[in-house]
This record gives structure tokens, C-alpha cells and sequence, in this order.
């Protein structure tokens, strides 16, 4: 039997920046003891990117197809004319959160575009789920939240010094690898 608002209830509220109050392992772990079975592959598919017949994870898999489609247009803009770009179809389409996207690729700075583009997903999630009493919806909007914020902690100077010199040394043809 689901129990979704009991898990909700046990989960830390999570807010962008947040360093993530527990492991994408453990809210899993959480979610197998109060979800069923139906409801765990929609959340495996939701994380994982795969197909599903939930509602919340093709409206939010279809957001994230309207995301790519609107910064590959907007870069290929930028590019220049002769730059040929093909729009992915999708179902709906939001004219907010296409405005949230520009406005984040309207940015300079690298990193703020990226908390801006995050700010829309988190945006999106609250308004997938809904208001009111929480239910499977608010499961994934947690899940979606919690590893977006799991992207945001694992990123440092250090992380991003390391891979700038992993691009470097995979282009220099006479670095050697140990």
C-alpha cells in the first residue's frame, strides 16, 4: 500500500543550495518501504530519464525536452545563421518556463545561468506536484529537487579545476595517462 504523505512527512524540506539532508541512496531506501511498485519504476524512470506512463514523469520529461529546444535555439542564434537547428517534439508547451529558460540563457556568467536554469526545474516540480496534500507527485518533485541539489554539492573549485585539466591533458596527444 503507498503511504506517500507519511514519506513526505519523514523526508527534510530541501530548497536550491541546500547541501542534500540525505543520500540519494537513503531517500531510495525510504521511498521502497512507502511507495508500490508501480509508483518506484515511475520514480527509477523519473531519475534515470526513461520512459513511463506517470503523468508527472512525461510532463517533466517533456519540460526538459522544451528546455533543450529552447537553449539549442537560442545557441544556435548565437552562432550565427548558417547554424541549422532541429526542435525535438514534445506534448504541451509552457510559455513560463520558456521565459525562464531565455531569461537564464540571457545570463553571462556560466553559473548563474545554470542556478537559474535549476531555479525553473525546481519552479516546475512545485507546479507538477500540485498544492495540498502530498502525494506521489510530491515524492517525485522531492526526488528531482534532492538530486539537483546532490549536483550543486558535489560541485567545487577543486572538482572544476580537475576537470578543466582532464579536457587539457585529453587533448595533448603527449600526455600519458598512469
Amino acid at each position: 500500500m503507498s503511504s506517500p504523505s507519511y514519506l513526505m512527512a519523514s523526508l527534510p524540506m530541501i530548497n536550491l543550495g541546500d547541501v542534500p539532508p540525505v543520500t540519494m541512496d537513503d531517500f531510495r531506501s525510504r521511498c521502497e518501504g512507502a511507495l508500490d511498485q508501480a509508483e518506484l519504476e515511475a520514480l527509477n524512470a523519473l531519475l534515470n530519464n526513461e520512459p513511463s506512463d506517470d503523468e508527472f514523469v512525461q510532463s517533466y520529461q517533456a519540460h526538459e525536452i522544451q528546455m533543450k529546444n529552447v537553449s539549442g535555439r537560442l545557441r544556435a542564434q548565437a552562432w550565427g545563421p548558417d547554424v541549422r537547428f532541429s526542435e525535438r517534439s514534445f506534448a504541451g508547451y509552457d510559455v513560463y518556463f520558456a521565459k525562464m529558460i531565455q531569461d537564464a540563457f540571457a545570463k553571462s556568467n556560466p553559473m548563474e545561468k545554470e542556478q537559474d536554469l535549476d531555479k525553473a526545474r525546481f519552479w516546475l516540480v512545485d507546479c507538477l506536484a500540485g498544492v495540498g496534500e502530498e502525494t506521489v507527485k510530491h515524492v517525485y518533485a522531492y526526488a528531482i529537487k534532492l538530486q539537483i541539489c546532490a549536483r550543486w554539492a558535489r560541485l567545487s573549485e577543486k572538482a572544476g579545476d580537475a576537470a578543466v585539466l582532464n579536457v587539457i591533458n585529453a587533448n595533448d596527444p603527449d600526455f600519458v595517462q598512469e
